[in-house]
């Protein structure tokens, strides 16, 4: 039985389980916590629970019911609930109902049928902050979009408690799946928990990092695949990435120019290989091909 773990969050981190679903019997997602924008910090600061649109967004890749996942994804457009979708609204009344977030993930999953688990990083509530040209910006909206060089990204608390689960979900993993997504404020956020961190270095499991087809406006602008690898080592270990996957051929718009050369000398498999769709983003067909490839 293959177990492929995925870390990161929003629809990054989608594709990659949508993907995983084609050819693991046991798929998980560990995601970031740390995003404090639209209805997600709305429910933070109201409710006081962690984030729950990166975790919504897995738990519907996972979705077995596709009906009840089309409800989670609906956006309220009128009235005080502007902006919310149904399925945070559904992870914070299961949070209120059971006092404890990660079981009212749980739940969450179970109606929608989810062929997998979704686990938060970290139950506790964080910010994150970013060590820029000219000084820190904090929390996550204002890193993803900063004009400014990021040189590092930290949690405040630095050092929370990783949720178990998670962590043990990853030592069982077969395969562990870092990204896409937004590489400082999705994945690196998630791996910026230390347990989290340290149970990624110290797996067995082949670790691939999917590189970003395209680069971010602020967050990743002038940032190679070999940059955003080197990125990715200082925060999160130089041994926590054994394969790169890159996009061949370079998107037209804004793409991540892959250097071969650079990315082998940093001692990783590179796989080159052209894994996106019609859109720009990942294709979970395309990427299921490769990533049980590299099972």
């Amino acid at each position: 039985m293959t177990r492929v773990v995925g870390i990161g969050g929003g629809h990054g981190l989608a594709a990659t389980l949508r993907a995983a679903r084609l050819y693991a019997a046991d798929v998980a997602a560990v995601v970031t916590v740390a995003d404090d924008g639209g209805s997600s910090g709305r429910l933070t600061r109201e409710l006081g629970i962690p984030p729950p649109g990166d975790i919504r967004q897995c738990l519907c890749a996972l979705a077995e019911d596709e009906e009840m996942a089309a409800l989670y994804q609906h956006r309220f457009s009128r009235g005080e609930l502007t902006g919310h979708p149904a399925g945070n609204l559904v992870i914070a009344a299961l949070a209120e109902m059971t006092g404890d977030f990660a079981s009212a993930v749980d739940r969450a999953g179970a109606l929608l049928r989810a062929r997998g688990r979704v686990l938060p990083a970290t139950t506790e509530i964080v910010g994150l902050h970013a060590h820029v040209d000219g000084g820190v910006v904090s929390g996550q909206v204002a890193v993803a979009t900063t004009n400014a060089a990021i040189h590092a990204v930290y949690l405040d608390p630095p050092a929370p408690a990783a949720h178990p689960d998670a962590v043990r979900a990853i030592a069982a993993a077969d395969q562990i799946v870092l990204g896409p997504g937004s590489l400082f404020t999705s994945l690196i956020a998630t791996l910026l928990v230390p347990g989290i961190g340290a149970a990624v270095r110290s797996s067995g499991a082949r670790r691939i990092f999917v590189c970003n087809s395209r680069r971010q406006k602020g967050e990743t602008e002038d940032l190679d695949a070999a940059a955003h690898l080197d990125a990715l080592r200082a925060h999160a270990g130089d041994t926590c990435v054994d394969v790169v996957v890159v996009q061949h051929p370079e998107m037209p718009d804004a793409g991540v120019r892959a250097d071969l050369a650079a990315l082998e000398a940093r001692g990783v498999e590179v796989v080159r290989t052209d894994v996106v769709g019609e859109t720009g983003a990942h294709d979970p067909e395309r990427l299921a091909a490769v990533l049980g490839a590299l099972v």
